[in-house]
Protein backbone atom coordinates (compact mmCIF):
# COMPACT_ATOMS: atom_id res chain seq x y z
CA UNK A 1 0.00 0.00 0.00
CA UNK A 2 2.73 2.26 0.49
CA UNK A 3 4.10 1.85 -2.63
CA UNK A 4 1.25 2.98 -4.20
CA UNK A 5 0.71 6.24 -2.18
CA UNK A 6 4.56 6.96 -3.19
CA UNK A 7 4.07 6.29 -7.01
CA UNK A 8 1.12 8.72 -6.68
CA UNK A 9 2.57 11.15 -4.39
CA UNK A 10 3.77 13.73 -7.24
CA UNK A 11 5.71 15.65 -4.94
CA UNK A 12 7.55 12.94 -2.87
CA UNK A 13 10.87 14.28 -4.73
CA UNK A 14 10.38 17.73 -2.91
CA UNK A 15 9.91 17.26 0.89
CA UNK A 16 12.53 18.84 2.71
CA UNK A 17 14.04 20.53 -0.61
CA UNK A 18 14.88 24.53 -0.04
CA UNK A 19 11.66 26.70 -0.46
CA UNK A 20 12.82 28.44 -3.41
CA UNK A 21 12.28 25.19 -5.31
CA UNK A 22 8.84 24.58 -4.00
CA UNK A 23 8.01 27.99 -4.97
CA UNK A 24 9.19 27.18 -8.69
CA UNK A 25 6.77 24.16 -8.92
CA UNK A 26 3.73 25.09 -10.87
CA UNK A 27 -0.11 25.32 -8.93
CA UNK A 28 -1.06 23.32 -11.58
CA UNK A 29 -0.09 19.66 -13.76
CA UNK A 30 -3.33 19.43 -15.52
CA UNK A 31 -1.81 20.92 -18.62
CA UNK A 32 1.00 18.35 -18.25
CA UNK A 33 -2.03 15.34 -17.67
CA UNK A 34 -3.10 16.80 -21.21
CA UNK A 35 0.22 16.88 -22.82
CA UNK A 36 0.14 13.11 -21.67
CA UNK A 37 -3.43 11.97 -22.85
CA UNK A 38 -2.71 13.42 -26.06
CA UNK A 39 0.64 11.42 -26.76
CA UNK A 40 -1.70 8.25 -25.69
CA UNK A 41 -4.24 9.42 -28.16
CA UNK A 42 -2.33 9.74 -30.93
CA UNK A 43 -0.08 6.93 -30.22
CA UNK A 44 -2.80 4.35 -32.61
CA UNK A 45 -2.76 6.92 -35.43
CA UNK A 46 1.14 6.77 -35.61
CA UNK A 47 0.96 3.46 -35.51
CA UNK A 48 -1.46 2.44 -38.34
CA UNK A 49 1.13 5.03 -39.89
CA UNK A 50 3.92 3.36 -39.73
CA UNK A 51 2.09 0.08 -40.93
CA UNK A 52 0.37 1.57 -44.37
CA UNK A 53 2.49 4.49 -44.55
CA UNK A 54 -0.88 6.74 -44.84
CA UNK A 55 -2.74 9.39 -42.51
CA UNK A 56 -6.01 8.25 -41.50
CA UNK A 57 -7.53 9.82 -39.08
CA UNK A 58 -10.32 7.10 -39.37
CA UNK A 59 -9.29 5.42 -35.99
CA UNK A 60 -13.29 3.57 -35.24
CA UNK A 61 -14.47 3.81 -31.45
CA UNK A 62 -13.09 7.37 -30.71
CA UNK A 63 -15.01 7.97 -27.74
CA UNK A 64 -13.43 4.78 -26.43
CA UNK A 65 -10.13 5.31 -26.84
CA UNK A 66 -10.18 8.92 -25.82
CA UNK A 67 -11.75 7.45 -22.32
CA UNK A 68 -8.66 4.42 -22.43
CA UNK A 69 -6.79 8.02 -22.81
CA UNK A 70 -7.85 9.49 -20.12
CA UNK A 71 -7.72 6.46 -17.44
CA UNK A 72 -4.40 5.31 -18.57
CA UNK A 73 -2.92 9.35 -18.44
CA UNK A 74 -4.01 9.33 -14.61
CA UNK A 75 -2.27 5.89 -14.30
CA UNK A 76 0.81 6.63 -15.70
CA UNK A 77 1.43 10.19 -15.07
CA UNK A 78 3.02 10.36 -11.46
CA UNK A 79 6.25 8.62 -13.76
CA UNK A 80 5.83 10.36 -16.30
CA UNK A 81 5.70 14.04 -14.09
CA UNK A 82 8.75 12.12 -11.60
CA UNK A 83 11.18 12.23 -14.18
CA UNK A 84 9.71 15.14 -16.89
CA UNK A 85 9.63 17.50 -14.88
CA UNK A 86 12.51 20.18 -13.91
CA UNK A 87 11.37 23.81 -13.64
CA UNK A 88 14.52 25.04 -14.76
CA UNK A 89 13.83 23.62 -18.50
CA UNK A 90 11.61 25.82 -20.34
CA UNK A 91 7.39 24.24 -20.43
CA UNK A 92 7.79 23.55 -23.80
CA UNK A 93 10.64 21.27 -23.42
CA UNK A 94 8.55 19.56 -20.76
CA UNK A 95 5.62 19.07 -22.68
CA UNK A 96 7.71 17.56 -25.65
CA UNK A 97 9.06 15.10 -23.52
CA UNK A 98 5.33 13.94 -21.68
CA UNK A 99 3.78 14.11 -24.84
CA UNK A 100 6.78 11.68 -25.98
CA UNK A 101 6.26 9.40 -22.64
CA UNK A 102 2.63 9.24 -23.74
CA UNK A 103 2.97 7.73 -27.25
CA UNK A 104 5.06 4.71 -25.33
CA UNK A 105 1.99 4.65 -22.78
CA UNK A 106 2.46 0.40 -22.77
CA UNK A 107 5.79 0.73 -21.48
CA UNK A 108 4.67 3.10 -18.23
CA UNK A 109 1.66 1.30 -17.59
CA UNK A 110 3.65 -1.33 -16.95
CA UNK A 111 5.90 0.80 -14.40
CA UNK A 112 2.12 1.70 -12.49
CA UNK A 113 1.62 -1.80 -12.53
CA UNK A 114 4.71 -2.76 -10.72
CA UNK A 115 4.38 0.45 -8.45
CA UNK A 116 0.69 -1.17 -7.45
CA UNK A 117 2.08 -4.84 -6.42
CA UNK A 118 4.69 -3.27 -4.64
CA UNK A 119 7.59 -5.43 -7.42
Amino acid sequence: MNGIIRYFDLQSARRGVAAGYAARVPLSVFPQYLALVLGITVQPFLAQFQITHKWSLDYGEWASWFAFALITGLLVFPAVYKKAFDPDKPYFVQFCAIFTAGVGWKSLLTVAAKAGIGS
